[in-house]
C-alpha cells in the first residue's frame, strides 16, 4: 500500500519550517495575491523562492494555492503570478477558477494542477468535469461520508486528497456567499469575514429562537481514521490551517504521522492548541446532529497557552529526513572514494590518497564515525560499506572533505528542474458575442403552480425540479421545448438514480439540463441532455467561460459575485446571462442548522435564522432533502435597471417560494421597468468584492 502525503498549511515561514521538521511530505501556501487565505501572511516572490529552496532540501513539496476567482482586469496579474510560481520552484497549483486552470495550461503546461475544495467536487461525476479540465488531483468537498469518498475513489485513476483535520466552513467551499453579501468581502475571493461565527439562531413557526451559533461547526479530525482512509487509497490528508500558528501545523503533522504508523495520536494536546467545543467527525461517518455544532469558548482559547512551549520544542531545528547509504573504498596508492546513494539519486566523490598507519590503521568503524556527521544536511547514515586497505589511515580533515563534497553533490542531484514557464500571449478568444437590448427571460421554479399560463409565455426557457416535470410532463406539453431539469444542488451518492430519470425525460423530448456544478455537467454529457450553466460555477472571466463552452455548455449564467461592468467585458461565443431577480442562496449546507435544532417535522420548510439583529433568513430543504439552502433575507432585483443589464442574452429570474401571483408581479414590473415592490438589494452588481 501506498503510504498517503501528509500535506500542512503553511501561512508563514515559520509555519512551513514547523511542518517539514515534524514531518510533512508536502506543504500548501499562497502568494501575496489569487490565495482564498488572503489575511495569512503568505509569501512574496523572494520569500517563495526561499521557502520552496527550504523545503525541498529535505525532499519536501510544495504546492501553491492559487485558488480564487479571477476577473479579467486581473489577468496580467495571474499571469505574473503563475509565472513566479513556476520561477520559484513550486511543484502544483490548487485551482478552483476554471479560467486559472486554463491560463495554467497556456503558459505551465507541465505544472500539475489539484482541483480545490473549493469546486465543490463531491461526487464521481465531479471528478470527471475535474479530469476534462486537466486536473490531476482533486481536493474532495470536506462534507463527504465514508462510502462516498470510498465510491469516489474507486471511480477515477485521478489523485484523490480529503481533508483531515481543522476547521469546518458551514456552507459547502465554494457556494458560500454569506459574507460577500453581508459585506463585499467573498470567500471565493480568499476575504471571507467569517460572519457565520457570530450568534446565529435556528427558528420556525413554532420555536422561533433555539440553539445558538447555529452556524459554526465543530472543526473535524479524522486523524484516528487515517489508517482507514490510507486503506482506502487516498493519496493526501490533507490539515486544514493557513491562517493558524506553526504550534498547531507541529502538532497536526506530528498527529498525523503517529496515526499513520499505527501509534496513538496526541488528540489532546490537540485540542487543546486549537478547537471549537472539540471535535467532530460527523460527515466522515454520516451521523450529522446538533453535536457536530460548536463554536470558539473561552476556555478553548485558554487550554491552548500552556502546550505552545512545548509544541515549540517539535520543531527547534532541522531533522535529517533521507536516509542515505555510503560505499566508501581506501587502497594504497589511489585516492579515497566515496558513494552515496538516498535510492534515487548516486553521487561518487574522491579524496586524498591513504597513508601508511604509524600505529592503529584505520576501519570501517572509524570511517562511520566521520561520514557518518550529516548534521547540517537532509540526510543521516542509513548503512555503511568500505573496502580499507591493510594498514592505510586518513586524518579526519580527509574524511570530513568528502563527506561534505558527497552530501552537496547528492543535494545538487536531488534537485528537480523548476517547472517551465512559457510566456507569450493569451490564447486567442472569440472577440464576443451578439448582444440586444431585449434579453430572453429564462425563469427557474421550484414548482410547477408557480408557473401561470400568463407566465409561461414571458419565458424562452423554463426551469423545474426533476419530480416536477415527471409530475407535469403531459400538462406542459405545449412549452417541452423549453423545458429545462433541474437537479438537486449536489447529488452525492445518487447521481446513477438521476441519469435514469433523465434518460426517460430525455425520451418524452426533455432537451435541456440545468447545471450548477462540475458533476451536473459530467451527467448533461453522460444522458446527452443540452447543458446550460448556472450561477454557482462561479463564471467570472472569458477564460472560465471558454472552458465552460469547451466542456459543452450551450448557455452560461455568470456569477452573482461580479460587477455589471466586469461581466460587461467578458468575451464569449455562448450566450451569457445573469440573475436579474431572486432571493440569493447565502449558503448551501449538508448540515441543516433548523433541523439539528428543531427537526424536520417542526420546521415543515417553513425554518429560518436570526442574526443578532433580528434579520431572518429562510431555510429550504433542497427537493432531495440532501442539503438546505440559507436565502437572504431580501430579494435581488433589477426591473428599474433594464438598460444596465441589456448588454445580456439573457435574464434568469430565479424563484423560491413565490406564489404565482408574487410571480406574476415581478414579471410585470420588469415589462414596465417600475421600481422594486418593497426591500430588495442589488447585490454586488455595483459594489462588487474584494
Amino acid at each position: 500500500m501506498k503510504k498517503p502525503e501528509i500535506l500542512a498549511p503553511a501561512g508563514s515561514l515559520e509555519a512551513l519550517e514547523a511542518a517539514v521538521r515534524c514531518g510533512a511530505d508536502a506543504v500548501y501556501l499562497g502568494q501575496k495575491n489569487f490565495s482564498a487565505r488572503a489575511n495569512s501572511r503568505n509569501f512574496d516572490a523572494k520569500e517563495l523562492r526561499e521557502a520552496a529552496d527550504y523545503a525541498h532540501r529535505f525532499g519536501v513539496k510544495i504546492h501553491q494555492a492559487l485558488n480564487t476567482v479571477v476577473f479579467d482586469r486581473e489577468l496580467e496579474a495571474l499571469k505574473g503570478c503563475i509565472r513566479t510560481a513556476c520561477e520559484a520552484g513550486v511543484d502544483a497549483l490548487i485551482v478552483q477558477d476554471w479560467g486559472v486552470a486554463a491560463a495554467v495550461k497556456a503558459f505551465a503546461p507541465s505544472m500539475p494542477l489539484h482541483a480545490s475544495t473549493q469546486m465543490a467536487v463531491h461526487s464521481p461525476m465531479g471528478v470527471k468535469t475535474a479530469a476534462r479540465l486537466g486536473f490531476s488531483r482533486v481536493v474532495l468537498a470536506r462534507e463527504l461520508s465514508r462510502e462516498e469518498i470510498k465510491a469516489i475513489r474507486e471511480s477515477t485513476e485521478l489523485e484523490i486528497e480529503t481533508f483531515v483535520h481543522g476547521a469546518h466552513c458551514m456552507s459547502m467551499s465554494g457556494q458560500c456567499y454569506m459574507s460577500a453579501m453581508f459585506g463585499g468581502k467573498s470567500g471565493n475571493r480568499g476575504q471571507c469575514a467569517q460572519p457565520c461565527r457570530l450568534p446565529f439562531w435556528a427558528g420556525c413557526p413554532s420555536a422561533p429562537k433555539v440553539g445558538e451559533n447555529v452556524l459554526s461547526l465543530k472543526d473535524m479530525s479524522l486523524v484516528e481514521r487515517l489508517p482507514e482512509l490510507a486503506a482506502m487509497g487516498i493519496d493526501s490528508f490533507k490539515i486544514e490551517g493557513r491562517m493558524k500558528r506553526p504550534e498547531y501545523v507541529a502538532a497536526a503533522v506530528t498527529a498525523c504521522k503517529k496515526a499513520i504508523s499505527g501509534e496513538e495520536p496526541d488528540l489532546d494536546t490537540l485540542q487543546a492548541v486549537f478547537s471549537r467545543s472539540g471535535f467532530t467527525s460527523a460527515y466522515f461517518d454520516g451521523e450529522m446532529g446538533r453535536e457536530m455544532f460548536g463554536f470558539r469558548r473561552k476556555e478553548d482559547v485558554t487550554a491552548a497557552a500552556p502546550v505552545f512551549k512545548e509544541l515549540a520544542g517539535l520543531y527547534h531545528k532541522d531533522v535529517p529526513r533521507a536516509p542515505v547509504s555510503m560505499a566508501f573504498s581506501m587502497k594504497a596508492g589511489e585516492p579515497a572514494a566515496l558513494t552515496v546513494t538516498d535510492g534515487e539519486h548516486t553521487v561518487s566523490v574522491s579524496g586524498e590518497i591513504p597513508r601508511e598507519a604509524a600505529s592503529a590503521p584505520a576501519d570501517l568503524e572509524q570511517a562511520r564515525k566521520f561520514l557518518g556527521k550529516l548534521g547540517n544536511t537532509p540526510f543521516y547514515l542509513d548503512s555503511l560499506t568500505g573496502e580499507i586497505g591493510e594498514g592505510l589511515t586518513m586524518p579526519a580533515s580527509a574524511f570530513n572533505a568528502l563527506r561534505r563534497d558527497a552530501a552537496a553533490k547528492l543535494e545538487e542531484a536531488r534537485k528537480e528542474p523548476p517547472v517551465p514557464f512559457a510566456d507569450g500571449e493569451w490564447p486567442l478568444l472569440p472577440e464576443g458575442r451578439n448582444s440586444t437590448l431585449s434579453p430572453e427571460k429564462w425563469g427557474k421554479f421550484q414548482s410547477v403552480s408557480q408557473v401561470s399560463s400568463e407566465a409561461l409565455g414571458e419565458f424562452s426557457k423554463i426551469l423545474l425540479p426533476v419530480p416536477e416535470l415527471e409530475a407535469h410532463w403531459e400538462g406542459g406539453s405545449a412549452a417541452k421545448d423549453r423545458l429545462g431539469a433541474v437537479l438537486p444542488r449536489f447529488l452525492f451518492d445518487s447521481e446513477t438514480e438521476f441519469l435514469s430519470r433523465l434518460a426517460a425525460l430525455k425520451e418524452k423530448g426533455l432537451r435541456y439540463l440545468y447545471c450548477d456544478n462540475a458533476a451536473h455537467i459530467a451527467l448533461a454529457r453522460k444522458s446527452g441532455l443540452e447543458a446550460l450553466g448556472g450561477a454557482f460555477l462561479n463564471l467570472n472571466n472569458s477564460y472560465a467561460v471558454s472552458q465552460a463552452e469547451k466542456l459543452g455548455l450551450a448557455a452560461a449564467v455568470l456569477s452573482f459575485e461580479g460587477k455589471l461592468e466586469d461581466m460587461r467585458k467578458i468575451r464569449a461565443e455562448i450566450p451569457l446571462g445573469a440573475v436579474v431577480y431572486g432571493y440569493l442562496p447565502l449558503m448551501a449546507v449538508r448540515s441543516c442548522p433548523v433541523k439539528a435544532q428543531t427537526g424536520c417535522a417542526k420546521c415543515g420548510r417553513k425554518g429560518f435564522v436570526t442574526d443578532r439583529k433580528g434579520i431572518s433568513f429562510p431555510v429550504r430543504c433542497d427537493y432531495d432533502q440532501s442539503t438546505s439552502l440559507i436565502y437572504n433575507a431580501v430579494p435581488l432585483e433589477m426591473s428599474d435597471r433594464k438598460a444596465e443589464m441589456g448588454f445580456l442574452n439573457f435574464w434568469l429570474f430565479s424563484f423560491a417560494g413565490e406564489t404565482a401571483e408574487e410571480v406574476l408581479a415581478v414579471i410585470r414590473r420588469y415589462n414596465s421597468g417600475a421600481k422594486p415592490a418593497g426591500e430588495y438589494t442589488r447585490g454586488l452588481y455595483y459594489r462588487g468584492i474584494d
